[in-house]
């Protein structure tokens, strides 16, 4: 029953979490308040992606240190907190360190040890429950959508800044109450233990954990553009309309979700890493569908789909993939150094654009580290107790 508890409490912390994928909402508001573009109030989604990765990657150690409910408590804190500050801010550098800063702290800490924890509760099916949260995480950025947008609409900024943190700090806190620690439950530790249990220096002395790692940062760096400029790359490449644009936003929230859901559920079937590959394989054909194709209505949202179709899913089997090569003792810790090819790819897609100055370019140089990224994951060799598994499951499921 305590697991069964847990996850329900994890998908609820991560609901609210997920909610900083809706701050694109805010740009044009805040633009109007402080007198300023709405690039320069964009920018700080991207500082509060790099500490969304910095948070995940210190989680595994601050849990060791306060204990895991202190940490997801020091995350709500930290959001509802930031936004508080956001929410008054007099200026762009509050603004930045606040909602910045401080938010993709926050939320980087309860995200990563929340999921890790949670995984720890279903060796057996560690890519359902994998997708379950991540899925939830994806979804937080719908509800909060209509939240946002509500209040928006009935009222200032501050107030909908100040709703936002209220109610997201509330759902951590409540989920806070049903997560149990897995790591203090008999039933985990009693479980059959991995043939290989890790800690974070032997991980980094292997050379599969930098193929896994440089593999993660270009995934997340063609995921994150795409995603992050849908709306633009629909009304300047296809021409679209401003409602057929915003729509492709649409398109690429459900994509991902459905990603995080359907290869959830088939990495506890079959090999983890040759899924990553076709995920791989999926953003490669989208971006040459951008690069060799006339961009259509119907070609502009198949290429953006399995983009985000492709990312959803990665980012579900990751954590599974760590926990099989490295153990899932030292979970949090492994992935979330990892995880740092999340902000560091976000930033270097962005980094990218900017200095190539061209689409073209970009998709260009995406489309070749994707290639690369390919290889890559076939060089990767599984450990021979993984090896052995993936050999029955492919019997079973007459996988080729």
């Amino acid at each position: 029953m305590t697991k069964f508890k847990t996850l329900a409490g994890s998908m609820l912390i991560l609901l609210a979490l997920g909610s900083v994928y809706a701050w694109s909402l805010f740009n044009s508001p805040l633009a109007d308040k402080f007198g300023a573009e709405v690039n320069i109030i964009a920018f700080t989604f991207g500082i509060m992606t790099l500490f969304i990765a910095a948070g995940s990657s210190g989680s595994g150690f601050l849990k060791l240190r306060l204990g895991m409910r202190n940490v997801i408590i020091l995350s709500a804190v930290c959001i509802g907190f930031g936004l508080l500050l956001a929410a008054f801010a007099p200026n762009l550098i509050v603004l930045y360190l606040s909602a910045g800063v401080l938010l993709g702290f926050g939320d980087g800490l309860g995200y990563m040890l929340v999921l890790t924890n949670c995984v720890k509760f279903f060796p057996k099916h560690k890519g359902l429950a994998s997708a379950l949260c991540i899925g939830a995480y994806g979804a937080g950025s719908l509800v909060y959508k209509y939240i946002d947008t509500m209040v928006l609409q009935s009222s200032s900024v501050e107030t909908a800044l100040l709703t936002w943190g209220l109610s997201a700090a509330c759902a951590i806190a409540l989920g806070c109450l049903l997560t149990a620690d897995a790591m203090q439950q008999s039933e985990v530790t009693a479980a059959a233990p991995a043939a290989r249990e890790y800690d974070l220096h032997s991980s980094i002395r292997t050379v599969p954990y930098w193929l896994l790692a440089l593999m993660f940062l270009i995934d997340c760096m063609v995921g994150l553009y795409i995603i992050g400029t849908t709306f633009n790359l629909g009304a300047e490449l296809a021409h679209l309309s401003a409602a057929d644009a915003a729509f492709g936003v649409s398109v690429v929230a459900l994509a991902n979700i459905a990603g995080r859901l359907i290869m959830g559920v088939l990495s506890d079937k079959l090999p983890r890493i040759r899924l990553i590959t076709f995920d791989q394989a999926l953003s490669l054909i989208a971006m040459l569908v951008f690069l060799f194709l006339p961009l259509s209505k119907g070609t502009f949202y198949s290429a953006i789909a399995l983009v985000a179709f492709s990312f959803g899913g990665t980012l579900t089997i990751y954590p599974s993939i760590i926990s099989d090569f490295f153990g899932i003792k030292n979970l949090a810790k492994n992935y979330g150094l990892l995880y740092l090819g999340f902000g560091i790819g976000s930033l270097t897609g962005y980094a990218a654009a900017y200095v190539f100055a061209s689409e073209v370019f970009t998709f260009s140089l995406m489309a070749g580290l994707l290639v690369a990224a390919i290889v890559l994951s076939l060089l990767v060799r599984l450990p021979p107790e993984l090896k052995e598994g993936h050999t029955r499951l492919k019997a079973e499921h007459k996988v080729p």
